[in-house]
């Protein structure tokens, strides 16, 4: 912490995952460089979608209270805490932030309570819905009983990107709203690779004024925010996002597969697809083929390493699945592809390696198909 650093000051984050660590190092440099600087840092914009729940009584007078406490904020230095279960990850964003502004700190928090006991606006990233829970309401030291014990006159904003399940994002903002505090869900889109590059689009959802007190915050660590609706809508946003992604990478990588094996080169093939109809992120940007793109840094260039891990689109692609269940619509790709994920996340190795991986595996398939005797040839002949 910098010397005169208060709560109303203090940034927190839980969750320094590939995802969580590149968006809080944004998030912690930016803010103090829009300090130093005075004035805010990044490009982002907003479209704001009216939709029901955009705005009510308890969240306009919990975000006039946030103002109010904060309205000198511009005047005193940003402070920061962090927290994760991963002490390497935690010790290494304090390593970092340390390294290019010696004069801050980063404080390490023993678990999320501690964070919200010093800090009025946090940032959550974790894998998926139980980890929510536990962090939110379950665990010993969890999020919501925190914010209860806060003394009258101490708002909180929280911001939470993870991926997660609508009903339980619903249930878990209610209850953070009951408490006290402000909440909105915003998940990215954009991989490691535009969290790095603070790049990300946000899908948020939420009552407007907390979307507007968010929204500096998101500028911070990203290009874009779309307000798509009240709370859960930025994740109903993002799970269809991420559905249709699913199935696009495997297309992708079957087309790029059936090209090259009818004699095709890569590149060839990649420049017509992102000159043409087909054209899409999967093909131009995560194109699963080694030396398919120039100067490319796909995770196919590094052996499917540092990505978007294939058991995360497998929860994806089943949050999609839940969703689709439960307002019945049909997935009929979205099944097919789930069960792809599902079988290439079986191979251990294969899991944490990026989504585009499924090339490799029905490359493989593709060879072993090639190589198998046509039945029949073990019988004599005629």
């Amino acid at each position: 912490m910098t010397k005169g650093a208060n709560r109303s000051t203090t940034i927190g984050f839980i969750g320094l995952g590939r995802m969580g660590f590149e968006m809080a190092l944004n998030l912690f440099t930016k803010s103090i460089v829009a300090h130093q600087t005075g004035g805010a840092s990044g490009t982002s914009t907003t479209t704001t979608v009216d939709s029901p729940g955009n705005s009510g009584g308890s969240d306009a007078r919990n975000m006039g209270a946030y103002a109010k406490t904060t309205m000198n904020k511009a005047d005193l230095p940003p402070a920061f805490v962090v927290c994760d279960v991963n002490e390497d990850a935690m010790q290494t964003i304090v390593k970092k932030v340390h390294e290019k502004f010696p004069e801050y700190e980063v404080v390490v928090a023993k678990d999320p309570s501690e964070v919200i006991a010093l800090s009025s606006t946090v940032v959550t990233m974790l894998p998926s819905s139980p980890q929510v829970q536990s962090v939110y309401l379950n665990a010993p030291n969890a999020i919501v009983p925190a914010l209860s014990k806060l003394a009258q006159g101490e708002p909180t904003l929280i911001i939470d990107s993870t991926t997660l399940d609508i009903d339980v994002a619903r249930d878990v903002a209610q209850k953070v709203e009951q408490a006290g505090a402000m909440m909105v869900d915003a998940p990215v889109s954009g991989g490691v690779a535009g969290a790095r590059a603070g790049t990300l689009s946000f899908m948020v959802g939420g009552p407007q004024p907390s979307i507007t007190l968010a929204q500096p915050y998101l500028t911070l660590m990203g290009a874009r925010s779309i307000h798509c609706g009240p709370s859960g809508s930025g994740l109903a946003a993002k799970i269809c996002n991420n559905m249709i992604l699913g199935v696009q990478q495997i297309a992708v990588a079957e087309g790029m597969l059936l090209g090259q094996r009818m004699g095709l080169k890569p590149d060839v093939l990649a420049g017509v697809l992102n000159s043409s109809t087909g054209r899409c992120w999967s093909s131009e940007v995560n194109n699963p083929v080694p030396d398919a793109l120039p100067n490319s840094s796909a995770p196919c260039t590094r052996e499917y390493e540092g990505g978007f891990a294939t058991a995360l689109m497998l929860k994806d692609m089943n949050l999609a699945l839940h969703a689709a269940r439960t307002v019945t619509s049909p997935l009929i790709l979205g099944t097919t592809a789930k069960d792809v994920y599902e079988n290439v996340a079986k191979q251990s190795s294969l899991a944490q390696k990026d989504f585009s991986v499924v090339y490799q595996v029905l490359k493989v398939a593709a060879e072993a198909q090639t190589t198998k005797p046509p039945s029949g040839d073990q019988g004599s002949q005629r």
